[in-house]
């Protein structure tokens, strides 16, 4: 089956600390190519989303990344998943091609779908937010609506959270960059990066889970905090750029302020702010939040846990 699907880059991002650069994405074979999001009905967009729930990874293969100046080899997981580390080569400012190896077969490179030139994050304030439920009202305490909204809803009809989009875009407005960190699967990149470019987000990396498959989708069972994938991103995120400052932002639909609340301990002086949006109100998290308050004050981290953020409040970024 998989001879008769092209393979190609679902996903991809290339990041720079000035000193490393950091590639990473996912490789797989797909039934179909237009993965674009733009202007799709509503059977157009079941179809693709199905898909992209269909698609097989290209596990443990052995891959060659072209550039405009050199070439990087490397090799996806047992996911589909890549993560490229290599020293920053200035002549390096985008990519060109990928090969795959044993056998050789070229992949499709999804045109518009994902900035194929190399990120160098310079600003000294990194925003990581969240999408669902953050960004994104994508319903995750309701699992009908969930599924009913990825499903059927194009994204032109997709609705932003307006107080908080507002919020990240202030912070660009003020020099900060913004990169986006969500629980959502590789799978569906090619919809979230539609949204976010369509609703005017600050340009920025997407760090999406690892993909899984429909039946996952449908039957996806809770994992505990060590498990999460957010906690891991966010240590590789602060090695990278170990120098800069950084803004949480995230909603009490998940586990965000538990997950921020342990990075904000083991790197108190990089943390700036958690901001947290109240999607419902929850009374059993009353005793982490106050804990949150404690420790944050404590570390003079500021922290907002809100249904809204007020234009008054002074950010310092």
């Amino acid at each position: 089956m998989s001879k008769k699907r092209t393979p190609i880059l679902l996903s991809f991002y290339g990041l720079s600390n000035g000193k490393q650069n950091l590639f990473f994405g996912k490789l797989a074979y797909s039934p179909i190519r237009d993965l674009s999001f733009k202007d799709y009905n509503r059977f157009k967009t079941f179809k693709t989303i199905i898909a992209l729930y269909r698609t097989h990874s290209i596990r443990n293969r052995e891959f060659e990344m072209v550039f405009d100046h050199g070439s990087i080899k490397g090799k996806t997981d047992h996911s589909g998943s890549f993560w490229c580390d290599v020293a920053m080569d200035e002549r390096q400012t985008k990519l060109v091609s990928i090969t795959l190896s044993n056998p050789k077969e070229h992949v499709w490179l999804t045109e518009n779908l994902y900035p194929n030139t190399i990120h160098t994050v310079k600003e000294k304030t990194v925003v990581i937010s969240d999408l669902d439920d953050t960004l994104i009202h994508s319903f995750i305490h309701n699992k009908f609506k969930q599924l009913r909204t990825l499903l059927f809803t194009s994204v032109e009809k997709r609705r932003t959270v307006t107080t908080m989009a507002s919020l990240i875009r202030h912070f660009s407005q003020l020099g900060a960059v913004s990169f986006y960190l969500s629980n959502s699967e590789q799978n569906l990149f090619p919809l979230l990066f539609r949204f976010l470019t369509l609703n005017k987000f600050p340009a920025g990396p997407l760090f999406l889970k690892q993909y899984i498959g429909w039946k996952q989708l449908v039957l996806k069972k809770k994992y505990s905090l060590k498990n999460l994938h957010k906690p891991a991103m966010l240590e590789k995120i602060l090695e990278l750029f170990p120098d800069k400052k950084y803004i949480l932002i995230g909603d009490n639909t998940q586990h965000d302020l538990a997950v921020y609340l342990e990075v904000a301990k083991k790197y108190p002086l990089n943390i700036r702010y958690i901001i947290i949006r109240e999607v419902s109100e929850k009374p059993a998290d009353s005793l982490l939040i106050q804990h949150a308050k404690e420790t944050l004050q404590k570390h003079k981290i500021g922290f907002y846990y809100n249904s809204y953020f007020p234009e008054e409040i002074s950010w310092d970024v």
